[in-house]
């Protein structure tokens, strides 16, 4: 139990944050948009007569709404507390998924309420969940990251056969609405349990404190490893969510059966859920910028094997292991931010290093799918990528040792903490 200002902070606080956050995750963009939007891709372009490339557009524009509102939603958390931000615009990204069943056949239409499901989901994603943890964990930050991005693992494997039964039973209109409303409980269950908590500092003045303990704002957007963060994850996410929607068909491309292609797919997901939880644990007992390295080289060494192997084992095995470089990317975006510039700034911080990783998203899928429909094949990008992934994985190093927190007399102690 610790203790904050002298009052007593139970176990049961730590549970719910973490519950919370991985309750409102299992419900935010990622599961219920992402993860399920091939479903509605087939269905809203057969009705309407549209290309895959059009029908994919969706994906494309959420991604890009979830860059650029990553950084805005994380300065509002800063300005307003982060509860209130993802009440209110997790409120909102329901109406908009709500608003994606009123498609009329306009692709300017399907294009532009996407791009708003990104933009208010950024706050019920990881930008908006994980920004509370920092705020209570020290020595187990990153199992509780891990532990929380669990939900976001679980609903990323739940909802595609849920929106598949909604499609096949209903139709895409109301799986639309039923998975927008879905969305609005659990996101206020979240809200309920999860709390926040500003660590403040002794002004040396009585009755004034400080702000919490970090880099202020404008020092960080100066600082070297703030962007080499931003680019780190923007080449990873590129190399590595470039193969999502790709796999099942390189699969296909071999001469393995539809099932077999799916298989594969399902085993990058577990791949991925395993990423989540061995990187909470790693991060709590080995420095950040190694446990990157570790993964970015799972991956380099996956999409190696993706070019070179023929063997169906040894496919699945590549699937795992860029499975375990996204999965890991998520959690290390917010341990690397919390070590390296505190909590002062820490949701505008967050956001704007996350944005770099949604960028990625819409940059890696596009590239790859370009480049095939060029050459026809995968091979020379499927040499480039792990070379990218290298390149990253020296990047990181640059990083260097965390900041000195700068502990004075009467601060929360990382031995206090959770």
């Amino acid at each position: 139990m610790d203790q904050l200002n002298n009052r007593p902070i139970g176990r049961w606080t730590y549970i719910a944050l973490v519950l919370g956050a991985a309750l409102g995750m299992f419900a935010g963009l990622t599961p219920s948009f992402h993860a399920a939007g091939g479903i509605f891709v087939r269905a809203v372009g057969t009705e309407f007569g549209w290309g895959r490339s059009v029908a994919s557009l969706s994906y494309s524009a959420s991604m890009l709404g979830l860059t650029l509102g990553s950084p805005l939603v994380g300065m509002l958390m800063d300005r307003f507390g982060i509860r209130r931000v993802i009440l209110f615009l997790g409120l909102a990204y329901a109406l908009a998924v709500i608003g994606m069943s009123q498609q009329n056949g306009s692709i300017a239409l399907w294009v532009g309420l996407s791009g708003l499901v990104g933009i208010f989901g950024a706050a019920v994603s990881v930008v908006g969940y994980l920004a509370v943890m920092p705020q209570w964990f020290d020595r187990r930050l990153g199992l509780a990251l891990a532990l929380a991005m669990g939900g976001l693992g679980i609903g990323t494997m739940i909802m595609p056969p849920f929106a598949q039964y909604l499609v096949s039973s209903y139709g895409w209109r109301t799986a639309y609405t039923l998975l927008g409303a879905g969305s609005i409980p659990l996101t206020l269950l979240a809200c309920m349990l999860i709390k926040e908590r500003k660590v403040v500092q002794r002004s040396g003045q009585p009755g004034r404190s400080a702000p919490a303990d970090g880099v202020p704002l404008a020092e960080a957007v100066k600082n070297y490893r703030l962007w080499a963060i931003w680019l780190v994850f923007l080449v990873g996410s590129s190399c590595t969510l470039a193969l999502v929607p790709q796999l099942p068909t390189m699969l296909a491309d071999r001469g393995f059966t539809p099932a077999d292609a799916a298989r594969g797919a399902s085993v990058l997901g577990i791949g991925l859920l395993a990423g989540r939880l061995l990187t909470g644990v790693l991060l709590d007992r080995i420095h950040a910028p190694f446990v990157a390295c570790a993964f970015f080289v799972a991956g380099a060494l996956g999409i190696f094997l993706l070019r070179a192997s023929h063997d169906y084992s040894a496919l699945l095995c590549a699937a795992a292991l860029v499975g375990l470089t996204i999965g890991a990317e998520g959690d290390l975006i917010s341990y690397l931010v919390r070590s390296y510039f505190g909590l002062r700034s820490f949701g505008t911080l967050y956001g704007l290093c996350f944005s770099g990783y949604g960028l990625g998203a819409v940059i890696g899928p596009v590239a790859i799918g370009a480049y095939f429909d060029r050459y026809g094949n995968y091979d020379q990008a499927l040499v480039i990528l792990p070379v990218l992934l290298l390149i990253a994985c020296g990047l990181t190093l640059t990083l260097g040792r965390y900041r000195d927190a700068g502990q004075r007399p009467g601060d929360v102690t990382s031995s206090q903490r959770a």
